[in-house]
């Protein structure tokens, strides 16, 4: 009998794989990680739908079934239980926490009308900044930085001035040889940096996602000027490298100029002491004037992973704010991501100024973009893609809509903006047709 008992669970565990491994889901826990750390409460409530492990100490826990007040009751739990809150909010009616011990971060999520939370304990690290104090000494700035190299076709690289005269960089591009566009973005940095100051300060380097052509630059600008700036922290939530090397892009773990590998040799050997923080879906962070939301990260995928629908389905979703006008950063957001979010958020949250176009242009649906509904958009891609790209559904539905009032593409040029974002008449064309060529930086548009 029990021989026969064995086999019956043998077979039907044997169909449980085989099915996860056709549908791509990834298969969990069947026992709670967070059950690996004595000191973090079990909770009791709803449905265990897996536990999985993410990136450098991260786990997720997944639960379905979940009330609010299961939520509540599990927030009580892990006070008693000797974790202080950092902080809680709620977008919409989804409800966030973010508590610490001496040893522990556990960041909470849940969202009522999936009736999912989601529990993701990793060690201690660098928390988000909740205010960043400044001094306002110049108008803050937005520059699209078109890339210079052959291979920077798909790259994409903004730089935000902030008021204090420090930085924020999102992505930075495809990295080359011979540094062009390194070189490139240390101008605009020089440039743009306050008079009698020595060395720019790069207040946040922030990345969507762990691609060559978002990275790149940064490889290539650490390599070259690591000395020449101050960075205070790097702002990213990256997969764990057997998720990469099992995906679409194993490319990424290559020794090459533009990979994680070199990434990360970076990381060790220039900014050893720059803190990383690795943020979560509902933490928000100040880098001086602007306040950054964060919508979503890789810990939402799961059951399913980069694995499953690729690299790009890992990027971060960040909703911008400076002054009152809001900014939708998107990287590579995929198809997964967008149906994720869809599910988690509505147009309440979504609705924003500027949406960046999503995987330049190549994904994004109509759905996400009249749930965001921007009044500028954003497009980094090479100026050959430019043709092809506009004439995708989703991009034709951005163009013909009666709120876009201009659409910039980066590829036809560098360019740089005042924020917040009110453009002179005639200052760009609303559509830019294929010969157009973008006011070259430094020319400020906008009042």
């Amino acid at each position: 009998m029990d021989t026969l008992w064995v086999r019956i669970v043998a077979f039907f565990t044997t169909i449980l794989v085989s099915i996860t491994s056709l549908f791509g889901i990834s298969a969990g826990r069947v026992v709670p990680l967070t059950k690996k750390n004595p000191d973090i409460p079990a909770c009791q409530a709803g449905l265990f739908c897996g536990g999985f492990e993410s990136s450098g100490s991260t786990v997720i826990d997944k639960y379905q079934r979940i009330s609010a007040q299961d939520y509540e009751d599990y927030l009580s739990l892990l006070q008693e239980s000797g974790y202080a809150l950092y902080d809680a909010r709620e977008i919409e009616d989804n409800r966030f926490a973010t508590l610490t011990d001496n040893e522990h971060s556990v960041h909470l999520s849940y969202y009522p009308r999936t009736r999912i939370m989601r529990i993701v304990v990793e060690e201690l690290g660098t928390l988000c900044k909740l205010d960043d104090p400044y001094e306002t000494v110049c108008d803050t700035l937005l520059t699209g930085m078109k890339g210079e190299t052959v291979v920077a076709a798909e790259g994409m690289g903004f730089i935000i001035r902030l008021a204090d005269g420090s930085f924020c960089i999102i992505d930075g591009g495809m990295g080359d040889p011979d540094g062009v566009d390194a070189d490139k973005l240390m101008n605009i940095l020089l440039a743009q940096k306050p008079a009698g100051t020595q060395k720019p300060v790069i207040a946040a380097w922030l990345f969507s996602h762990l691609h060559g052509d978002h990275i790149g630059v940064f490889n290539c600008f650490s390599l070259a000027h690591h000395d020449d700036v101050v960075i205070e922290q790097l702002v990213f939530n990256f997969p764990k490298e057997e998720e990469v090397q099992k995906s679409d892009s194993p490319y990424m773990l290559d020794d090459t100029i533009y990979r994680y590998t070199q990434f990360k040799k970076n990381l060790a050997e220039f900014y050893p002491d720059v803190p990383v923080l690795k943020v979560h879906t509902g933490d928000r962070f100040a880098v001086r004037n602007a306040r950054f939301d964060v919508l979503f990260t890789l810990d939402d995928l799961y059951p399913k992973s980069i694995m499953n629908g690729g690299m790009n389905d890992s990027s971060l979703l960040l909703k911008m704010t400076i002054d009152g006008q809001t900014t939708l950063w998107t990287g590579d957001f995929g198809a997964n991501s967008v149906k994720t979010v869809l599910s988690e958020f509505s147009t309440e949250t979504l609705s924003s100024d500027t949406l960046q176009l999503a995987h330049h242009g190549m994904n994004g649906t109509v759905d996400f973009y009249s749930a965001v509904d921007p009044s500028f958009a954003l497009l980094p891609v090479w100026e050959g893609g430019y043709e092809h790209m506009r004439n995708l559904q989703q991009n034709q539905w951005l163009i013909n809509s009666p709120n876009l009032r201009q659409l910039i593409v980066t590829g036809q040029g560098t360019w740089t903006i005042c924020l917040p974002y009110d453009p002179v008449p005639g200052t760009f064309e609303r559509i830019p047709p294929d010969d157009y060529v973008n006011p070259s930086y430094p020319q400020l548009l906008g009042e």
